[in-house]
């Protein structure tokens, strides 16, 4: 095995512990209180799956939004219904644990096979020419494969039997647990919509009409709680030639683009003040005196109101809206 080989493995091996560290963080993560303006419905956004109707009704007919959870990593066949229900009910809760262990299982069959490819690739490596340093790297490697692997048998446990039925609520999941209070949930669903899922938008092109009809309410609430990611998605959604799912709700607005900006500005931290005060400059230069004025305004209100903290710790550069979902 060259050494380049090895440490490209060791790369792989460090982004696997990452991925099942930060997984079994989410799975026991506290789960924000649901918002009290939040709108409480019968099924999940988008309609739940057509044979599991009966299923979840009667369900919602023994939980309530206080009721005890699941425990963590029951396999989701047997306790979908009552999560569904419970979230149904407007528990936050349940929502917030339905919505995770659902995306990991729309996800278990592509993390199996790509484990069981890299765990082949590491095996069938020679290692009677491997010097002692090289070994130890090795070494670690398997170790590492076998953690991984640990987390794959943990996934399948958690998904044996889950039906594609069950699997296509993602997206409407998904919109339940942001409305529900779910900042996660919230920063994604506007961020990608129904495109989260598109094999689930394809079978349920509605609920591009329910991401319509819920992304203001939800940038509202978002603002409220002083979600800095809102605010960089709006400044980003706002600017002129944008591309985004939420770019194509708001519109191109120059005013909303430097108004937004700003606030994300005075929030910012010192190493990333030069960058946003030119982007800011280039905003600003196709509005008047006075607009500019009045979105400075805005903007130091809303900061004072509504926001703590750093705008940029939790948005550097490139993030990724539904990455603390894992996907």
């Amino acid at each position: 095995m060259s050494p380049y080989r090895l440490a490209f493995l060791a790369v792989l091996a460090l982004a696997a512990i990452v991925g099942a560290y930060l997984y079994g963080r989410k799975e026991g993560a506290s789960v924000p209180t649901p918002l009290e303006s939040a709108a409480v419905t019968e099924q999940p956004v988008g309609g739940a799956p057509g044979s599991n109707l009966a299923m979840v009704a009667q369900a919602s007919l023994n939980f309530d939004r206080g009721a005890r959870l699941p425990p963590l990593g029951a396999p989701l066949k047997s306790v979908y219904a009552q999560l569904q229900a419970q979230a149904n009910a407007g528990d936050g809760r349940a929502a917030a644990r339905l919505l995770r262990d659902l995306n990991r299982c729309s996800r278990q069959r592509a993390i199996e096979w790509s484990t069981m490819r890299n765990t082949h690739d590491l095996t069938e490596q020679k290692t009677e020419n491997l010097s002692a340093a090289q070994l130890r790297t090795y070494q670690a490697l398997l170790d590492t494969a076998a953690i991984r692997q640990r987390d794959v048998d943990q996934g399948r446990t958690l998904c044996e039997g889950v039906s594609d039925e069950i699997l296509d609520t993602l997206n409407a999941n998904l919109a339940q647990a942001a409305r529900l209070g779910d900042a996660d949930a919230r920063a994604c669903y506007l961020s990608r919509g129904p495109l989260y899922d598109t094999r689930g938008l394809l079978k349920q092109p509605g609920a591009l009409g329910v991401y319509r009809q819920q992304a203001t309410r939800l940038i509202q609430s978002g603002l409220a709680a002083g979600d800095w990611r809102v605010v960089d998605l709006l400044q980003s959604a706002y600017e002129p030639g944008a591309q985004s799912m939420l770019a194509g709700l708001v519109g191109s607005d120059p005013y909303q683009h430097y108004r937004y900006l700003k606030l994300y500005r005075l929030g910012a931290e010192s190493f990333r003040v030069a960058q946003i005060d030119r982007q800011l400059a280039m905003a600003g230069a196709s509005l008047s005196p006075a607009q500019r004025g009045e979105a400075d305004e805005w903007a130091q209100t809303t900061l004072r109101d509504n926001f703590r903290g750093d705008s940029t710790a939790g948005t550097p550069q490139g993030w990724d809206a539904c990455a603390a979902l894992g996907g």
